[in-house]
């Protein structure tokens, strides 16, 4: 599976290990992520695709955000919460699940 603007990825290694991200950009090799509090929009933690558990949400409307310039941390914080909340309320949310790519 490709990584997509707007997708839910958890780091699988590192000092940041199991820490949930969203995925903002792309370089020739790294993966640009943010969640708003410690990686902003303007200061992105960039990693290894190897390193990272992508799960199936994608929240398209990011992709429409960065395309206008609208993306910002307060989105991305509020899309986070919004994901985790329902997850919280479900016990078991389909968005946590992760995709095949990694052997998740």
């Amino acid at each position: 599976m490709d990584l997509k603007l707007g997708q839910l990825v958890k780091s699988l290694s590192g000092r940041d290990k199991e820490k949930l991200y969203l995925v903002i950009g792309f370089t020739a090799n790294r993966i640009l992520l943010a969640d708003g509090r410690n990686r902003t929009v303007k200061n992105p933690k960039q990693k290894n695709r190897k390193h990272l558990q992508p799960y199936r949400v994608v929240m398209d409307e990011m992709n429409k955000r960065f395309r206008h310039g609208e993306l910002n941390d307060t989105v991305i914080r509020n899309s986070l919460k919004m994901m985790l909340g329902e997850a919280d309320e479900k016990h078991h949310s389909p968005c946590l699940e992760s995709s095949s790519s990694n052997g998740g």
